[in-house]
């Protein structure tokens, strides 16, 4: 009778086993060595892993800040917001920048597909103003991560009216239109502690999760297979959908942004180049189809 934890088996007979655990990406705030969660296992997840932190930092401050009835602590939320916004709008930028140089990603996309990140990239930096006279910048270094020594009142105020609460909603929108796409590209390992000494557990091909004996010069053989129950993307799809959710009261009714997430039918996997049509469009012009 067939095992009930075996799935299949691999070309060469060995079992291949299903993960009995449910894997999230692994909360700096919660991470210790008995966690069983999923730890970057190349650059590439790595920097996909910053953007997740920042999430969760955003996700908790969205909160507080819609449920703010009075108008002027509701700013004084949004401009500590803009901290969080910044750290995730650069880690989406690095992102980008850590794939269009990694030669691992040159190796396993389709050619054309890293240059098509350096123009996502291009276009997403001129809709999102993060540079050191961008809006959001200023915002975040005069008055969010400190207050500036030089800084006058009505300096502050002018800093403010230029990141608007609608312009805020729109940058972080951006932001997880972009990662959202980045995260359908395969170059992503993640790795998980591992219950046996002289063994380490990797995931370079989803969904299969190796387990390796190691020796000291590295991995030595593969010892089992395992297919996971939850892919890592699950747990950052989550996150965007709680801050898509949480951030829908930054817009006004006929505004573009995010309204909800759906299921990638795999199409295209680049849908953001050439943005600034989607993003900045009138809002007052018909159309057949919401974009987002």
């Amino acid at each position: 009778m067939t095992h009930p934890d075996i799935a299949s088996k691999t070309p060469d007979g060995m079992p291949i086993y299903r993960d009995d655990r449910s894997r999230s990406i692994v909360d700096s705030l919660k991470e210790n060595s008995q966690s069983t969660d999923w730890y970057p296992g190349n650059a590439m997840a790595l920097k996909l892993w910053h953007c997740v932190e920042a999430l969760r930092d955003i996700e908790t401050v969205l909160g507080p800040a819609r449920a703010q009835k009075n108008s002027t602590k509701r700013k004084r939320h949004l401009k500590m917001f803009s901290v969080q916004l910044f750290s995730f709008a650069s880690a989406v930028a690095q992102l980008c920048d850590q794939i269009i140089s990694d030669e691992d990603a040159r190796r396993w996309l389709e050619p054309g597909t890293t240059s098509e990140i350096a123009t996502i990239k291009n276009e997403f930096l001129a809709l999102v103003p993060i540079d050191w006279k961008g809006d959001l910048a200023v915002l975040r270094n005069k008055l969010g991560g400190h207050i500036d020594k030089k800084l006058w009142p009505w300096e502050a105020s002018e800093i403010i009216s230029r990141a608007s609460l609608s312009n805020l909603g729109k940058w972080l929108h951006i932001c997880l239109h972009v990662l959202l796409d980045l995260t359908k590209l395969d170059v992503y390992s993640w790795s998980c502690h591992s219950n046996a000494d002289g063994r380490i557990r990797l995931m370079t091909n989803e969904p299969f999760l190796l387990t390796f004996e190691v020796d000291g010069e590295g991995p030595k053989k593969v010892v089992a297979f395992h297919m996971i129950q939850r892919s890592p993307r699950e747990t950052l799809t989550e996150i965007v959908g709680q801050v898509v959710k949480n951030s829908q009261w930054m817009f006004q009714s006929n505004e573009t942004r995010i309204r909800s997430l759906k299921i990638d039918r795999g199409g295209k996997w680049n849908t953001f180049t050439k943005g600034e049509t989607i993003w900045f469009r009138d809002p007052n012009a018909t159309s057949n189809s919401e974009p987002l």
